[in-house]
């Protein structure tokens, strides 16, 4: 095998492991620690964002590993992995000026992020080469990017929300469940008789999504209390072909204002 052929190869292996620990980490850290909260996690669900996390770090390994100079790898995949981060963000926030904004501006900072990140992985992938060259062992090869791994999957773990979230995510399911279990408008939980609820009961719509989101909640300005303006959360509940059930949270353990979209 040429330098060629093995650098780039290296560099999809090292891609594939580093996708694999962050994709894993943090697609199933909040499934673990809501057991039975059916969590909504776009674009392809956990399992679909685990291969898609798999594909991602082996195209950006190798778009970092195929240029025989590092500083145009490190360049090129980390461009690339930048506007991966901008155009998820903007999957995430939606169309429309604003969010365009605001996608830049969060984009920023991780688009930084991305080129040094993909300077280590070529950094690594050039020291595969030179261990090859000398005929070190397979396993002294791969003990720098097996350490490098746990570590990208420990930061991985920052995508565990906040007790407060979680403690808002099961009251949210218990009470869209108590609401899809309801005969009568009368039976269903009491913010779920609020005016701006117009879909309960759910019928036959049982299947369902729920997200917690801290963002933009002046799209649900309507349902925003006075109390804690700076510390409301959203709970946004995605039926099967059904409407978006949103209730707005100004302490995890109060009575939440929701409405429907």
């Amino acid at each position: 095998m040429t330098e060629q052929r093995y650098r780039r190869g290296a560099g999809v292996l090292v891609g594939l492991m580093f996708g694999c620990a962050y994709a894993l980490v943090s697609q199933l850290v909040n499934r673990l620690a809501l057991p039975g909260i059916p969590l909504y996690q776009p674009p392809l669900g956990w399992f679909g964002n685990i291969l898609l996390g798999l594909l991602a770090g082996a195209a950006l390994g190798l778009l970092c590993a195929w240029p025989a100079s590092p500083a145009r790898g490190s360049f090129l995949g980390g461009a690339a992995a930048a506007a991966a981060i901008f155009v998820v963000t903007l999957l995430r926030m939606g169309a429309g000026a604003a969010p365009t904004l605001i996608g830049l501006i969060f984009s920023v900072p991780m688009a930084w992020v991305s080129v040094l990140g993909m300077a280590v992985v070529r950094w690594l992938v050039d020291r595969q080469v030179e261990a090859r060259k000398e005929s070190a062992p397979l396993l002294r090869r791969l003990r720098l990017p097996l350490i490098l791994t746990g570590v990208l999957g420990l930061l991985a773990l920052f995508a565990l929300l906040s007790t407060d979230a979680r403690l808002e995510l099961r009251r949210m399911n218990a009470m869209v469940q108590a609401g899809l279990r309801a005969t009568d408008t009368a039976s269903l939980p009491a913010p779920l008789q609020a005016p701006g609820v117009t879909a309960f009961p759910a019928g036959t719509r049982s299947s369902f999504t729920l997200e917690w989101t801290n963002v933009e909640l002046d799209r649900f300005i309507e349902l925003r209390p006075a109390a804690n303006y700076d510390r409301q959360s959203a709970v946004i509940a995605r039926f099967a072909n059904g409407p978006l059930l949103v209730c707005i949270y100004s302490a995890p353990k109060a009575e939440p204002s929701c409405g429907t979209y």
